[in-house]
């Protein structure tokens, strides 16, 4: 199935993350699923990214 998908250049997701990076960093850093991402207020979204900037600013980046 997958010889018959085509795929957009690496670039174009990159930056389509990027655009959205307020929406994704909170699960990128573990700290809430998407479904929850998807399911909270502007409030909550603010306190989980607020969350998710201090969780890598005190244990890094990963690698």
């Amino acid at each position: 199935m997958v010889d018959n998908c085509k795929f957009d250049p690496q670039e174009v997701y990159d930056r389509k993350l990027q655009e959205d990076i307020d929406y994704w960093l909170p699960v990128i850093a573990g700290i809430a699923t998407h479904e929850e991402v998807g399911r909270m207020t502007a409030e909550q979204l603010g306190v989980a990214i607020s969350a998710a900037k201090m969780k890598i600013k005190l244990f890094g980046k990963g690698g």
